[in-house]
């Protein structure tokens, strides 16, 4: 956490010191690291954008309590020789033309060649400050180069994956979008999947690895439109381990969102090592704070003088359609009495329960007609007209074949409308809840010399869900690898 203002410092990257190998902190700042590294006499490097770099004994940590490590935040007042032996060039660029830069040298800061990484993925959900619907995986990825496209060449090998039951899971939350009947929906948004599961949904729209395909609004086109798009602005530099950044703040104006974001570059060869891209619902008078409704986040590291993945996390506000708090929940046709029993989930407010002009009932398309209606709790009992010729010869039909066990919602419909239980609740309205969908990937280990995509049958399907029926594969060292499973509540 932050050593002055108490907040968690989020996907800081955690190494053991000498290896390769680590994971990125959670949204709660939280990690965890397995014991045999502790064993061992391993020591931890923590790092993360505008904090100054530590250095953790394992020793400290055990496998009763959490630790809580304090960051500090990284000041411009230091030593430069004992900082960095690379400084600002002497060069004013403006916010722009950093950008420019930036993306004109993409294909000389990050690897053209084939090469390796395994990674810890998940998606899931937050309700009501909670984890739920966990899913996660171990995966190898085989990225074929910067210069080649990363969906259609890129392998991936499942080294282990798993639904979370620890913790909740919640099928209404697991339903895919539905802009049709609007059951499941992203506000001004959609996220194109390309046919891809929910992995390659996630590398899709990293605009870095992808910048010359279209991606999500509104960078769209990195190479392209992402400078047309938006404005751009030089804030103070930035250190991370004792280097120093250009920090470029951006903006998007004139649309029915608001769009903020940041991008952190190199001073010596304009590489990308931060993307952050923010869309907000724009605020009503009687908003408190603003709504996130697509966030964006990617890192990269260097490594023998070229850029690779840390790590991308994707998020997005959805708005989810829950079933309706007053439904009808059973029909029954009282022979003894001649009368139908509407028989429904809650108490019902009797103003609007008891207007005949709110139920109909259609037999072979025809509506009966009522007299009178009875309302007892959560049951209405009407009584057809049977002075009325049509419905009495409607309603004799429909005993005739109540008695063979005839009817059927095809031949007997019931519409119901304007009818409220006594908290206001209307019939069939459905109510909407707020959540949030994260998809996460973290690099735990580069393998640069390990580029060779495996020749078997062992490899992911793209177009197949990543928890359904995925062929698995664990290699030898499968134990060197581990799944930074979060704590279950985020405020804790």
């Amino acid at each position: 956490m932050d050593i002055e203002s108490r907040q968690p410092v989020v996907f800081a990257t955690v190494r053991i010191k000498g290896k390769a190998l680590g994971v990125i902190s959670n949204t709660d700042g939280g990690f965890k690291i397995p014991l045999k590294h502790k064993l061992t006499g391993e020591v931890l490097e923590i790092s993360s954008m505008g904090y100054e770099k530590i250095e953790v004994p394992l020793s400290m940590f055990n496998d009763k309590t959490i630790l809580a490590i304090n960051m500090k935040p990284a000041l411009f007042e230091l030593n430069e020789v004992t900082v960095s032996k690379r400084r600002r060039r002497a060069v004013n660029f403006s916010a722009r033309e950093i950008v420019y830069k930036a993306i004109e040298n993409l294909p000389n800061n990050v690897s053209m060649e084939p090469y390796s990484y395994v990674g810890y993925y998940r998606d899931y959900q937050l309700k009501n400050e909670s984890y739920n619907n966990l899913n996660e995986a171990l995966l190898q990825v085989y990225d074929q180069g910067f210069n080649i496209s990363d969906y259609e060449t890129s392998k991936i090998r499942i080294f282990d994956y798993r639904q979370n039951t620890d913790f909740p899971i919640d099928t209404l939350g697991l339903k895919p979008y539905d802009y049709s009947k609007r059951t499941k929906t992203i506000s001004n948004a959609t996220l194109s999947g390309y046919g891809g599961n929910e992995f390659v949904i996630l590398r899709i729209h990293n605009p870095i690895r992808n910048y010359k395909i279209n991606s999500f609004d509104f960078v769209n086109r990195f190479d392209s439109d992402f400078t047309r798009n938006h404005t751009f602005y030089k804030e103070e530099d930035v250190i991370v381990n004792g280097e120093y950044l250009y920090h470029v703040s951006f903006e998007l104006l004139g649309t029915k969102v608001e769009v903020k974001g940041d991008l952190y570059i190199t001073q010596d060869n304009f590489a990308i090592t931060g993307f952050n891209y923010i869309t907000y619902k724009k605020q009503g008078k009687g908003d408190s704070e603003k709504t996130i409704l697509f966030e964006t986040k990617v890192e990269y590291i260097e490594e023998g003088g070229k850029m690779y993945l840390s790590y991308h996390s994707m998020n997005n506000s959805f708005r989810l359609a829950t079933p309706p708090k007053l439904q009808l929940e059973d029909t029954t046709l009282d022979l003894n009495r001649n009368q139908f029993i509407l028989e429904f989930t809650n108490l019902l407010d009797e103003k609007s329960a008891s207007r005949l002009s709110n139920y109909d009932i259609i037999f072979n398309g025809e509506p009966l007609k009522f007299d009178a209606i009875t309302i007892i709790g959560n049951e209405v009992s009407l009584i057809p007209d049977l002075d009325n010729k049509k419905s009495r010869d409607l309603f004799r039909e429909i005993i005739y074949l109540a008695n063979r066990d005839k009817i059927t919602s095809e031949n007997l419909r019931i519409e119901l409308k304007r009818i409220k239980d006594e908290k206001g609740n209307l019939i069939n309205e459905p109510d909407y809840e707020n959540r949030k969908q994260f998809r996460e990937f973290f690099v735990q280990e580069l393998q640069l010399e390990s580029s060779i995509v495996p020749k078997d049958n062992l490899l992911m399907k793209k177009n197949r869900p990543l928890f359904k029926n995925q062929p698995i594969n664990k290699p030898d060292n499968f134990k060197d690898y581990w799944m930074n499973t979060p704590l279950p509540n985020i405020k804790n």
